[in-house]
């Protein structure tokens, strides 16, 4: 009876595991399931391959992502030249309605020179180079950069209402030792045309390409006054001294006078070595020429063209419109102009 019993329990055992635990194993479970839908949900799992292109993917946009943001920020921060030329179009938004209304869409430009305690036609005290800055502060006169004025006078960008740019002449160091400091204190840009020979080879107190470097990183622009026709010179067997840019000059040791073509090729020469040595020293930038003496003629127009030289600036007295790329500027840095009279003089130009 035991050895029936015993026989009986093993027999249930063995139905059980070869039975009733297959049936009720997942691979059971699976059987149940309609073959298409096994079938849609495996492919909701990527395979390898799949999951591998999928993180790929995640990381090269956010890669992407980054780099964008990189480069955003990198824009803001350190501009390339074009870019800073766009950048300059921004001015300081004051709340213009609060400002006295002088003129719009023009822009007047001053002239200045040297500064020093000993004052003459083209030197005023830093005293008065003060006044004057504060006097245009104060009667909200708007102080923009060079590159805002060029895109002003040759794209569709827009100026403030009462837009002045401050240009100095030659390359003396005053403008890094009185000018800069007074500019910065009021956040006001201003350019320096710069005779290059002179800061190649200075005889004098000149700016330095270091000195400009540093104020080209706080709004100071720096353009050409040619390389060495800061000067004038025979234009005749006479004594007669004329402006060297814009007259053939008299060749002492041939006894004659400079050919059209000799003097057409001497001034191409003159004008590019001083704009190759400012992009050598300070970047790529626009060209713009201001003239020696205010001189200039046809022939100067035309090659300063061809060599890409966009605004010509002269020394005509008069306020500027959009269109001309002769620029008219009036002259503040002398002796005899006090801040009265400068404003005097400005407003000569507000309804013109």
């Amino acid at each position: 009876m035991n050895l029936a019993f015993t026989v009986l329990l093993f027999s249930s055992f063995l139905f059980c595991l070869y039975v009733v635990l297959p049936a009720l194993s997942p691979k059971s479970f699976e059987q149940t399931i309609p073959p298409e839908r096994v079938i849609s949900q495996e492919q909701l799992v990527p395979s390898y391959e799949q999951f591998a292109e999928l993180v790929v993917e995640q990381e090269v946009k956010q890669e992407v992502k980054q780099v964008v943001q990189q480069l955003e920020l990198e824009t803001q921060q350190q501009p390339q030249p074009q870019q800073q030329q766009v950048n300059a179009l921004s001015f300081m938004q004051t709340d213009y309605s609060k400002q006295k209304v002088h003129y719009t869409n023009k822009v007047i430009v001053l002239t200045y020179h040297h500064i020093d305690d000993q004052e003459n036609g083209i030197t005023i005290s830093p005293q008065r180079f003060k006044s004057h800055m504060e006097r245009l502060k104060k009667e909200d006169y708007n102080v923009i950069s060079m590159e805002h004025f060029l895109h002003f006078m040759k794209s569709e960008a827009q100026v403030p209402q009462n837009a002045v740019l401050i240009t100095f002449d030659d390359g003396y160091e005053s403008f890094y030792t009185q000018a800069y400091p007074e500019l910065l204190r009021l956040g006001f840009h201003a350019t320096k045309f710069i005779v290059v020979d002179s800061i190649d080879h200075p005889k004098a107190p000149r700016l330095t390409w270091d000195q400009m470097r540093e104020m080209k990183q706080n709004g100071m622009s720096f353009y050409s006054h040619t390389y060495d026709h800061h000067d004038k010179v025979k234009a005749g067997s006479g004594n007669t001294l004329m402006p060297m840019l814009t007259n053939p000059i008299y060749l002492e040791n041939d006894k004659r006078v400079e050919t059209d073509d000799e003097y057409r090729k001497r001034i191409k020469f003159d004008l590019l070595k001083a704009e190759n040595r400012i992009e050598e020293e300070l970047g790529p930038q626009y060209r713009l020429l201001a003239f020696p003496f205010g001189a200039y003629n046809e022939t100067v127009m035309g090659v300063g063209k061809e060599l890409g030289i966009e605004l010509f600036f002269t020394t005509k007295e008069g306020i500027n419109t959009k269109g001309s790329n002769e620029i008219n500027r009036i002259h503040a840095g002398a002796a005899y102009v006090s801040e009265d009279d400068l404003m005097w003089k400005m407003k000569l130009y507000h309804k013109k």
